[in-house]
């Protein structure tokens, strides 16, 4: 889209714009240095079949100047965003080449709600410049160029890196692959990280239909190693995900941290950077290029209609077996086992060639409660374990049943990446599990998150059953098939998160690291807040395995690891109801 007005050019032609129609405005005596515009942003999938209602998302630039005067741009067409701009958040801007870096726009911004429709109005002075041009944005922009790009360079960067077997076991192991393209043709790479302990002269096998380059051979295998999975951009317009996966993937890559050294010892990362590649480079805000929210297709994914979530689906349950036999060897029952009594105890031990400790107390076990992988009917069950074959012809073939234990998972942890328009700070979607220690092991990881970043916060955190099963106000779709609700119930796995994080700013800011009471001034959160939100991740991974060599834990008020247990054992126990699903109450 490019429309000149004037001495302005208004354009929208470029990887993630999004831009529909501009008009000027009538000038105003009162404000003759004024130049006002109307701006329309495009729905997701604009001008097709799909079109829908979703209009949040503009990313549009102007070339172009007016002497001595001030733009003023109303945004006509915006979903309902009150909460979230009567929260102080302010559109985005940059300039070319002169200030090239993304920063909120300093001057009042005011919106109003008329005939049901929501206006957000800003005023910006343009720099006088012959060249370059200014641009605006809902938030910080992420494009899937930008995201290719930084991929691009990781892979020449440790291309010789590709066997690991040959290499020393601290060495980083990274490797990039083609999983599968989008509907749209677009490529949705699978990230491996980890470090060369554990390789195997063998590769992963590639299932039916998924990584298409024949021509590249497939990821080594690892053992005595469980899958960290985590992955960002199914909302193409929540951008922050993309900065938070930056910070959590830039974590791992660090050569001398003592922390991420460890973590490649542990973990087999697989990352997906961008579910939704064709939403993000058509500047769209929540659906891909067909009008479907992709984060509520888990329960059921087609190959051909949903590749991006039948691929990562399909490889999560080929990672949920696979590394299950080589993990337990090295792990025993991971996550660590908690299980709890009125008196807690707590006994520490010794983990297979003394990598890290992990902690116990006695008590009550799942023998005395339902085993969260038992906790779907029968009906639903067989539901879970039928998706699209992939062969592109029709569609479902039954799976053979993925219910263990979450210990016995090949998999450890899978987080999807979201961006929050209406509840203020960073914090964490769980699951209502039915057994207690899963349960704690869920608040666990949420407090050592909150423990490892001043901007995360617990409280805002949820684990309820109604946000398991609560249904979209617009489409009616149910979080039943949504990533973190949807691999839990197929996997059975405790550690399945969305980790979500306001466009805008948090509601505190914790003592860190005794995170004893909120102190400081509240600011805006920047690129930066974001990536530290990804680093908590991966250091709070290490702490709920005893295994961080460099852990603030014992700078907090709780002194150590058995501390954080204790009191998140006293948390769960007064929160009981919150947190257990209704049927098992």
């Amino acid at each position: 889209m490019e429309i000149t007005i004037d001495n302005l050019i208004f354009f929208s032609n470029f990887d993630s714009g999004n831009l529909a129609k501009v008009e000027k405005c009538r000038s105003n005596p009162n404000n003759s240095n004024v130049n006002e515009f109307n701006v329309w942003t495009s729905p997701d999938c604009a001008n097709t079949i799909y079109e829908n209602d979703y209009s949040s998302w503009f990313y549009f630039g102007i070339r172009g100047s007016v002497s001595d005067s001030i733009l003023k741009i109303n945004i006509i067409n915006m979903n309902k965003q009150v909460k979230l701009y009567s929260q102080g958040m302010a559109p985005f801007v940059k300039v070319i080449p002169e200030l090239p870096t993304w920063k909120r726009i300093s001057d009042p911004v005011s919106y109003k709600m008329e005939d049901n429709k929501f206006t957000l109005s800003f005023q910006y002075k343009l720099l006088h410049q012959s060249e370059g041009a200014t641009y605006f944005a809902f938030c910080y922009p992420y494009s899937y160029s930008e995201c290719q790009e930084k991929l691009d360079y990781l892979e020449r960067h440790y291309s010789s890196n590709n066997n690991p077997c040959r290499l020393e076991t601290n060495d980083i192991y990274f490797y990039r692959e083609l999983l599968c393209y989008s509907t749209g043709k677009l490529r949705v790479d699978l990230l491996t990280v980890t470090s060369c302990y554990g390789a195997v002269d063998d590769r992963e096998c590639s299932p039916t239909g998924l990584f298409p380059d024949k021509n590249r051979p497939r990821c080594y295998k690892f053992k005595e190693k469980k899958v960290f999975f985590i992955s960002g951009r199914v909302h193409p317009g929540e951008t922050p995900s993309s900065y938070v996966f930056n910070g959590f993937l830039n974590f791992l890559l660090r050569r001398d941290d003592a922390r991420a050294i460890a973590l490649r010892k542990y973990f087999v990362f697989k990352l997906i950077p961008m579910l939704n590649p064709d939403g993000v480079e058509m500047g769209h805000y929540r659906t891909d290029a067909r009008g479907i929210n992709l984060n509520r297709m888990y329960l059921n994914p087609d190959n051909r209609l949903h590749p991006s979530i039948f691929a990562a689906r399909t490889i999560l349950e080929y990672y949920h077996r696979e590394y299950t036999e080589s993990s337990m060897d090295k792990f025993g029952a991971y996550p660590p086992k908690i299980v709890t009594t009125e008196n807690v105890n707590f006994r520490s031990h010794q983990i297979k060639n003394h990598y890290c400790n992990f902690y116990q107390s006695s008590g009550i076990t799942k023998s005395s409660s339902k085993d969260s992988s038992s906790s779907v009917s029968s009906k639903s069950h067989s539901r879970h374990n039928t998706h699209s074959a992939s062969n592109g012809s029709t569609n479902k073939v039954k799976r053979r049943s993925l219910k263990r234990p979450s210990y016995e998972s090949g998999v450890a942890f899978y987080v999807d990446l979201h961006g929050h328009a209406s509840k203020r700070g960073c914090f964490l979607y769980g699951n209502a599990l039915e057994a207690r220690e899963d349960r704690i092991q869920n608040l666990l990881f949420a407090k050592l998150m909150s423990i490892n970043c001043s901007h995360f916060e617990f409280d805002s955190c949820n684990f309820s059953e109604r946000n398991m099963r609560i249904r979209d106000r617009k489409d009616g779709l149910s979080k039943e098939g949504s990533g973190r609700v949807a691999i839990h119930k197929i996997l059975g796995i405790t550690h399945s998160y969305t980790i979500e994080c306001n466009y805008n700013c948090g509601r505190l800011i914790s003592d860190f690291p005794s995170i004893s009471k909120p102190i400081g001034t509240l600011l805006p959160y920047t690129c930066a807040e974001y990536e530290e939100i990804g680093e908590a991740v991966a250091v709070s991974a290490l702490d709920i395995i005893n295994a961080n060599p460099l852990s603030l834990i014992g700078r907090s008020k709780f002194h150590s690891l058995n501390g954080v247990i204790a009191w998140t054992v006293n948390y769960e126990k007064q929160s009981t109801k919150r947190f257990i699903p209704k049927k098992s109450r």
